[in-house]
């Protein structure tokens, strides 16, 4: 009985007795729309049950020489619960009792039959059933329910307990979908391509076809559209259940679904670190399948555990991948990988690995840095006013949103639309901090602890290979330079000397070489100590490099001597301007420890190829020519003359 609607069946051999009873109906039941349908014969009352539902039927316990109680049994065959109200002339004790054993809901004596009390019986009768209905609902219901959660419990069991996450992930899902009492179980994992047309792949996959379980390969690059479900996306984006079912103008089923023969889909999100991951597709044969809410409700508890699973395997993934990513590398191949892995690891937009230069005035320079797609260029830049600020104070730093909110004045912030930041310092041996691990996203970071654990994990390992760097850097320098002024030394020179003379030779182009020696420096070392005149050292070094070009080299061979390499001249002429332009400048008087210092030079010239073609002898001629200078008075330059 629906909106008012009543469908009765009359099955009675007297026709008076039928119009009668029609009468009453209209008249008793003025609230419902009375359907009625009638019978005079068994024969013909079988063909009206069997050619539909009826909300209730009237029957005659006697139909001449048939028996109105074997229609009844034939209902009670058919498992047809229409509630059966028995119509008799005269009573019959007997027979009122068996009607009522075998199941009628009223005995009804036609003589005493009124519109009221006729009416009364129906409205009786039809409660009830309505009430055994809403009964055997809710013990369905609870049936399915408690099937369902046992599902749960087992898909629940395996991701504990069956050690490789693959196979414990798929039979999860079909634990799920034999609980479901579903066809199909499925897993598709989202592939972001913005602009584009949604991608997924199908990740994991459950198939109950014909009673064999099935699990289907991982297929890829599968778009939405051509599974007919695109219309979707969209809710699915906002972390919306969706049902969908196969109905004149939807694109579903297609594809995979299509394949498999699912009609009705039950499509439920997966979220991992609040971005939308993918989505988790049940799927059904029937077309009208039903979902309840409760039903629902526990299939999307279901899937969030999961989904908890995957994201814990894509995490411990994603660690994997870092250290592997950085075990075997050194350097800026290090630096590089490192950033590019914590950005899918955690997962974020940016990622940066920063060496601390001036802790003072909080200079820091990018090492390696991950922009999204790319790595971005390497760059010094202040930390003033900007959370690194507070890493570069030793303090770990988490703004899970809002950030610029914090920072307005970190103009880096607002043109990345940077939301969220996370830092920590990078330490040496001695605990001095010397870098910090940084990384940023335009949406908000939720998971802080896990975050700043790996950030700090890697920030230890980052330290050890920035103080590696900076160690072999020094000790490079150190192979090559001289200690006193930070010059290059005789070997550095050697091999810049040996690169410019077998460029000069290709290009048919002069090298000049300079040496230069101090007029009178030991008397100043003698009278006034060796400090002050390591001092003066390291200043006529500096005023050397101010007169030098970009390609040229001042170096250092100890004591007070020191060659200068002009490559790439176009003659003689040019490198005696550049050893007047020497003279010139160290004539002017040094101010050393409150000691007032004058010195001058001596300057001898080689060149290649008209003195020399190899290192050996163009250093051997400009050392001649320094000494033609000195006896020529000092305070000069000479060209060797052979």
């Amino acid at each position: 009985m629906e909106n008012n609607q009543l469908k009765v069946l009359i099955v009675d051999d007297d026709e008076d007795d039928i119009f009668l009873v029609k009468e009453m109906l209209k008249e008793g039941l003025p609230e419902s729309h009375v359907t009625l349908e009638y019978a005079t014969t068994r024969n013909d009352a079988i063909a009206l049950i069997e050619g539909g539902e009826h909300d209730i039927c009237l029957l005659d316990i006697h139909l001449g020489k048939e028996d109105g109680l074997s229609l009844l049994k034939h209902l009670n065959i058919r498992n047809n619960f229409t509630p059966v109200i028995f119509l008799t002339a005269q009573g019959d004790q007997e027979k009122a009792v068996e009607a009522m054993k075998a199941g009628a809901t009223d005995y009804l004596i036609k003589s005493s039959l009124s519109v009221v009390s006729l009416a009364h019986s129906i409205r009786s009768a039809v409660k009830l059933e309505r009430e055994r209905e809403q009964r055997v609902i809710a013990e369905h219901s609870l049936k399915t329910q408690g099937e369902l959660l046992q599902g749960v419990s087992s898909a629940t069991h395996k991701l504990l307990t069956v050690p490789d996450f693959r196979a414990a992930i798929s039979q999860a899902l079909g634990e799920l979908g034999k609980a479901a009492n579903i066809d199909g179980a499925f897993i598709f994992k989202h592939s972001p391509d913005p602009g584009k047309t949604p991608m997924c792949d199908l990740e994991y996959s459950w198939v109950d076809d014909g009673g064999t379980t099935g699990i289907n390969p991982r297929v890829g690059n599968l778009s939405y559209e051509e599974l007919g479900i695109e219309e979707i996306f969209q809710p699915l984006k906002k972390k919306q259940s969706v049902l969908t079912y196969e109905r004149q103008g939807s694109n579903f089923p297609r594809g995979l679904f299509k394949q498999l023969f699912i009609r009705s889909l039950l499509v439920i999100p997966l979220e991992i670190n609040s971005s939308y991951w993918g989505f988790v597709a049940l799927g059904s044969k029937k077309p009208d399948r039903l979902w309840s809410k409760n039903e629902q409700s526990i299939l999307e508890t279901a899937v969030a555990s999961m989904c908890g699973e995957i994201k814990r395997q894509a995490e411990e993934e994603a660690f994997r991948l870092i250290v592997e990513g950085t075990s075997s590398r050194v350097g800026d191949e290090f630096f590089r990988s490192l950033v590019r892995h914590l950005a899918d690891a955690l997962p974020v937009k940016y990622a940066f690995v920063n060496e601390s230069i001036n802790i003072k005035e909080l200079q820091c320079s990018i090492l390696a840095g991950w922009g999204g797609d790319d790595f971005v260029e390497k760059k010094i830049f202040n930390t003033m006013d900007t959370p690194g600020e507070e890493v570069l104070a030793g303090m770990l730093s988490f703004h899970s949103k809002d950030i610029i909110d914090s920072y307005p004045a970190d103009q880096n912030l607002v043109d990345l639309k940077v939301v969220s930041y996370a830092g920590v310092p990078c330490f040496d041996a001695a605990y001095k901090i010397i870098g910090h691990l940084a990384v940023m996203d335009d949406k908000p970071m939720l998971d802080k602890k896990r975050t700043l654990s790996i950030l700090k994990i890697f920030a230890a390992r980052a330290g050890a290979e920035l103080e590696r760097k900076r160690t072999e850097t020094a000790m490079r320098s150190m192979a090559y330079h001289d200690a006193l002024t930070g010059l290059p030394n005789r070997i550095l020179l050697n091999d810049r000397l040996e690169m410019a003379l077998l460029q000069a030779e290709r290009n048919s182009s002069l090298v000049a070489l300079l040496y230069i020696d101090f007029d009178h420096f030991k008397q100043i070392n003698d009278t006034l100590g060796h400090d002050v005149g390591d001092e003066l050292l390291q200043s006529v070094g500096n005023r050397l490099k101010e007169c030098l070009r970009q390609q040229d080299t001042v170096a250092r061979l100890g004591g007070d001597e020191f060659i200068l390499l002009l490559p790439e001249i176009t003659s003689q002429e040019d490198a005696g301007k550049l050893a007047q332009k020497l003279l010139e400048k160290i004539r002017p008087t040094f101010n050393i420890e409150q000691h007032e210092l004058n010195i001058t030079l001596s300057i001898g010239i080689a060149l290649y190829p008209a003195d020399g073609t190899s290192a050996k002898n163009l250093i051997k001629c400009a050392d001649e020519a320094l000494y033609r200078a000195k006896n020529k008075g000092r305070d000069c330059y000479q060209y060797y003359d052979k």
